[in-house]
């Protein structure tokens, strides 16, 4: 298993990660600190799924579709944009809990990493994204919707 990531300056972050995430590193588990650029393709597209264990709403998730774009899929709670980017049992898993996060790891070979590539390049590819604003500003336009 590898950990990789940003461990950023706030306290509550320093104690988390020294508290909770540094005793539990061995030989079988390692933490690689932040990746980027080849590395994260390379450790995504080996990765048998992507965990994002966050409980935090988000608005996008990056590395959620970077995951399904080198065919990984994704685990995640059931919120926020996670739940707009996983297709349950298609791209990944979608859970209430940790235990069923732990559940959806041993189901990871039910999931075809092809139709996690195909639905990324379909969904969140450039081209895609610029139709996406497009049909967005001809809708404003055409209603009349002003930004406040």
């Amino acid at each position: 298993c590898i950990l990789a990531g940003q461990v950023y300056g706030y306290a509550d972050h320093r104690r988390y990660f020294s508290q909770e995430i540094l005793p539990r590193l061995n030989g079988h588990r390692r933490f690689i600190g932040p990746a980027a650029g080849a590395l994260k393709r390379r450790l995504l597209s080996a990765a048998k799924c992507v965990l994002i264990p966050s409980l935090v709403d988000e608005t996008s998730s990056l590395v959620g579709m970077e995951a399904l774009a080198c065919g990984t899929p994704v685990v995640a709670f059931r919120q926020g944009a996670l739940a707009d980017i996983v297709s349950h049992k298609r791209t990944g898993f979608l859970v209430e809990d940790a235990e069923e996060m732990a559940g959806a790891i041993r189901e990871m070979d039910d999931i075809d990493p092809r139709a996690c590539r195909e639905e990324a390049c379909r969904r969140f590819s450039a081209k895609q994204m610029v139709r996406n604003y497009l049909d967005l500003y001809k809708y404003i336009i055409g209603t009349g919707l002003q930004s406040s």
